[in-house]
């Protein structure tokens, strides 16, 4: 076969194979287009941006997750391109495409000639299992990378087989196996996968002689791949602290019965096509979940009943597989409830192992489709035209499901109205709060405030400064002025219409009632000349610019130990500031 990676492309297989990967491009393309960042991508932007470039900033334990290579991309698109979505999604759709390019290439050495690898490649192109984490970049760097480094190693390793060059191969496919490590643990499923792999092309032996055929003619990749998961695995226990999800025997079957029987099968067969969602979980109907599991069935039969001499084997190591990847959810999930395996992202490394191993059951199987005979070229062309385009309407009535709920419209309108509104008067200071939970869910703590998520913008908004211009943001992004909800005024001064009289001398302004807590105070004044003024309370101070004639100024109190019952205020200026009223009080919410 050393000449069929040059036919790959060619012929009517190879146009329909491009034809699927442009459909794929443009309406993946088209919806990337449409979404925006959501939850994660704003507070890990905000941690890249404040960040070195360091060793501990690479291996931090993000949730309990030792990324290094994701670490590595937030922190160049935190200090090169900050929220420029086009950007990401132009790279999430080539790594998209590149998955599907390196799964065309295996079904085409799996199944040369074979009208049945243009229906895989279309499963695998447009499953809308995937949709989501494609339109959500913190989840797409958790799937397309892993994804993408599993099809390198399982085309390297059918590449080995059927042309040799095995220190090469294995040198290559350890490679993209630490890269895949590297980039999220979930790519400790490689390994299993390349073995099953293995296994099933092992034809020289039978029965269970294919596992020791397997072990016996890749050795050392077996010991390499060992060694590289074991020092993985090691590294990442002694890296991170979070414990294992836990859960009860019940919801134990309770997430394993939605993760595989109401998300990854529905997903599979192009679904779900109705049903509810809520966050990130996904809830098919009733009908559509027995009906995918219907189609399943009769799928796993057909390629029983018609697939080739390693077609038991190649179904075992879907069903590993897939096991495994139940196995790392509960063991990490679990906790959750059922819902947890409702969510698409948990599901969507699945769809690259069903086409691999239905390649391998179909492979050395009768002509046609591999499912059902058929005599002519004729009758294979459109039977497999008929299935691509079945499975088309299907997964679009899924997408179309889930893509209004999915594509973060929403996300994007909050951001583009703050940086809108700070672009036309950049001389505004924000009010730093916590994010709204539809934005930043408030978990995370302080990563989720305004200052830690926006502050990479390229706007460089400024915060908790003193301003004549505090803003607070309202639920829509747009800044607004500070308006109080319930103030305590300070006590009038003692200079008639001065009343506190500021000059170089410190002047103490006492509140009607001591304060406590983080405050906005508003200091309304007037003066003949620019002068400095400095506001202090104990360990804090702030200065602000007192402009000539009647100005006010805001500035934020901080949650200062104990209770505040008074500020002292003194100038640099030869001139008096007159201080006519001092507030402070919460910011009203809008």
């Amino acid at each position: 076969m050393t000449g069929r990676r040059f036919t790959a492309w060619r012929g009517a297989q190879g146009l329909a194979a491009l034809g699927i990967v442009a459909v794929t491009a443009l309406v993946r393309g088209w919806l990337l287009a449409g979404s925006y960042f959501n939850q994660d991508d704003f507070y890990m932007t905000g941690r890249a941006a404040e960040s070195d470039l360091t060793w501990d900033y690479l291996v931090r334990d993000f949730a309990g997750h030792v990324n290094p290579l994701q670490q590595l991309t937030l922190w160049v698109v935190a200090h090169g391109a900050p929220y420029q979505w086009p950007v990401l999604a132009v790279g999430i759709l080539l790594v998209n495409l590149l998955a599907v390019v390196l799964a065309w290439l295996i079904l085409s050495r799996l199944l040369p000639d074979r009208w049945s690898r243009v229906v895989l490649l279309a499963v695998f192109a447009w499953t809308p299992l995937t949709l989501v984490s494609t339109l959500w970049w913190s989840a797409s760097m958790f799937l397309w990378p892993h994804v993408t480094c599993s099809l390198a190693a399982v085309w390297l390793l059918v590449r080995w087989k059927q042309e040799g060059a095995p220190v090469r191969h294995v040198l290559a496919i350890l490679l993209v196996t630490a890269v895949g490590l590297l980039w999220h643990e979930r790519s400790v499923l490689i390994p299993p996968l390349v073995f099953g792999v293995a296994v099933a092309l092992a034809d020289r032996a039978t029965g269970w002689r294919r596992v020791r055929a397997a072990l016996r003619d890749h050795a050392w990749l077996w010991g390499g791949m060992v060694a590289l998961v074991g020092g993985f695995l090691v590294a990442h226990s002694r890296l991170t602290q979070v414990e294992g999800g836990g859960g009860t025997p019940r919801q134990l079957l309770g997430v394993t019965w939605s993760f595989l029987g109401r998300s990854a099968v529905p997903g599979l067969a192009g679904g779900p096509w109705t049903g509810e969602i809520d966050g990130g979980a996904v809830r098919p109907a009733t009908w559509v979940t027995v009906v995918s599991l219907l189609l399943a069935a009769v799928v796993l039969a057909l390629l029983l009943r018609g697939g080739g001499p390693a077609r038991r084997w190649a179904l075992a190591v879907l069903l590993g597989y897939v096991a495994a990847d139940t196995a790392l959810l509960l063991s990490g999930r679990a906790a959750f409830g059922a819902v947890i395996g409702l969510d698409p992202r948990y599901s969507s490394d699945i769809p690259h192992a069903a086409v691999v191993c239905a390649a391998l059951a179909l492979r050395g199987g009768p002509p046609g489709l591999g499912l059902v005979r058929l005599a002519t070229v004729r009758a294979r062309v459109v039977g497999a035209g008929c299935v691509v385009a079945a499975y088309a309407l299907a997964a679009g009535f899924g997408t179309a499901l889930l893509v209004p709920h999915f594509q973060n419209k929403a996300d994007r309108a909050f951001v583009e109205a703050f940086r809108a509104d700070l672009a036309a008067d950049p001389t505004q200071v924000v009010f730093d709060e916590l994010a709204p939970a539809e934005l930043v869910l408030p978990l995370v703590g302080d990563d989720s405030r305004y200052s830690h998520i926006f502050g990479p913008l390229p706007e460089h908004p400024a915060f908790d400064e003193p301003s004549p211009r505090l803003r607070v943001v309202g639920p829509d992004g747009h800044l607004r002025p500070v308006t109080f909800d319930g103030t305590v005024d300070a006590v009038p001064g003692r200079d008639g219409d001065c009343g506190h009289e500021v000059t170089s001398a410190a002047t103490s302004v006492r509140f009607a009632l001591p304060v406590e807590g983080r405050l906005v105070m508003r200091v309304q004044y007037y003066s003949d000349a620019e002068s400095t003024v400095t506001v202090a309370a104990g360990d804090w101070s702030e200065r602000f610019l007192a402009r000539r004639g009647p100005n006010e100024a805001w500035l934020v109190l901080p949650d200062l130990p104990g209770s505040v019952p008074s500020v002292a205020m003194w100038s640099d200026g030869t001139v008096p500031v007159c201080v006519t009223d001092v507030a402070v009080g919460l910011p009203e919410r809008p």
